[in-house]
């Protein structure tokens, strides 16, 4: 049998580990279009504030380390573009190209954006939101650049 989970953080990441706890003989895949699977979204605030220097401490779990603990396929820069139901098959956009992935069991667990509300000043080159680490990197490269710090101060 095989799973495939759309999505690579918090729920998608649950939901493959559980799978797997239920399913030692299951091929579990899970598609993640980002570079990050399993972060600490809760530090990301703290990785903007530079009380959380290194990236890298944001991250709880990594492809490999998925793959060694819960026998987990994990495929980054994988976007799902696609899904047919009645074959069971899914188009998948990845740093190779297109292809195409069967499975038997479907789970969908993309994420969300953020909800930007219609309020004044929103559309603002300086206002941004939060809620992956590369968000969380551009955020810190404005905060720490001369233009953007006047800028920010003069508000």
């Amino acid at each position: 049998m095989r799973i495939v989970v759309i999505g690579g953080v918090a729920g998608g990441m649950s939901c493959a580990a559980r799978a797997r706890r239920l399913s030692e003989d299951a091929e579990i895949v899970v598609l993640e279009r980002g570079e990050y699977v399993s972060f600490a979204n809760c530090g990301l605030p703290y990785h903007v504030s530079d009380e959380i220097q290194d990236r890298r401490a944001l991250l709880v779990q990594t492809p490999e380390s998925l793959r060694a603990a819960l026998n987990l396929d994990v495929r980054i820069g994988h976007e799902v573009t696609g899904i047919n139901r009645e074959a069971k098959t899914l188009a998948v956009r990845t740093p190779d190209g297109v292809t195409t992935l069967g499975y038997d069991a479907l789970v969908l667990a993309p994420g969300a954006r953020a909800v930007r509300p219609p309020l004044p000043g929103l559309d603002l080159p300086i206002v941004r939101t939060l809620r992956t680490v590369p968000d969380a990197e551009r955020i810190r490269a404005m905060v720490t650049s001369e233009e953007h710090t006047s800028e920010l101060q003069s508000r």
